[in-house]
């Protein structure tokens, strides 16, 4: 870490956070939980064929329908929907065969919009009472729909937020460096003095260094990137170590 990035990071007075894969993960994959009610119908179909079928229809839906098809007068729901039916078709499922399943999907839908679908990683409250205790100010910037406020409540953390920026309700979506100056402009703070903290070198880093931010990568299985590039961090109690 060189001498101006560490003085930089010691002086910060906003710090904003991605949500999923930084703040909280799955409790369990969620080819797992998409695989289930196909498995629960008597359908053999592998989790591994699920979760390369998800990936494959989440990034067609968004790609037709950015930002949950906000503006496109869908509802997240609607989207969500989209997905799974993608997913499963596209895995080899004849939807018209086994009509029953579309009755599970606002179910699936529902599970992932509670916190009872994900867990915190274990150093999260510890580091945002640290933070909050710096007299720091704390928000995040997230590609969510309205079902982040409700995780957040859930988990216990919604507290530790002075302002959460989704891109459903704002109606920017991450990578655009736009959404990074709204939380600068919540805040009041200038974006030297910010840090955000992401898992994405795409979505998270690169706009938010455009924006003139200081930013770090969670990045928790590659220890060879930790020990390389100081702006990767392998936990998020390193902060606790660099404000």
């Amino acid at each position: 870490m060189t001498i101006t990035h560490a003085r930089r990071l010691a002086n910060i007075r906003l710090i904003t956070f991605d949500l999923f894969d930084t703040l909280y993960k799955p409790t369990q994959p969620i080819s797992r939980t998409y695989a289930q009610p196909l498995w629960d119908h008597g359908l053999d179909i592998a989790e591994e064929t699920i979760a390369l079928s998800f990936t494959k229809s989440f990034k067609r839906t968004h790609s037709e329908y950015p930002n949950y098809g906000k503006n496109q007068n869908l509802t997240s729901s609607q989207w969500w929907n989209l997905v799974i039916q993608r997913t499963w078709t596209s895995a080899g499922v004849d939807l018209q065969s086994h009509p029953l399943l579309e009755q599970v999907i606002p179910k699936v839908i529902q599970h992932f919009a509670t916190g009872f679908a994900y867990m915190m990683f274990p150093e999260v409250p510890k580091v945002l009472k640290h933070i909050r205790r710096k007299g720091i100010k704390i928000g995040v910037i997230s590609n969510m729909d309205d079902s982040a406020e409700e995780i957040l409540k859930h988990l216990g953390i919604r507290e530790y937020f002075d302002f959460v920026l989704k891109s459903i309700t704002v109606e920017i979506e991450k990578p655009d460096q736009r959404i990074f100056e709204m939380a600068l402009a919540a805040a009041n703070i200038p974006a030297y003095d910010a840090l955000h903290v992401g898992d994405s070198v795409v979505y998270d880093f690169e706009p938010a260094r455009k924006c003139g931010m200081e930013a770090l990568i969670v990045s928790r299985n590659d220890k060879d990137k930790v020990s390389l590039d100081p702006h990767y961090i392998d936990s998020l109690e390193r902060i606790t170590k660099m404000i």
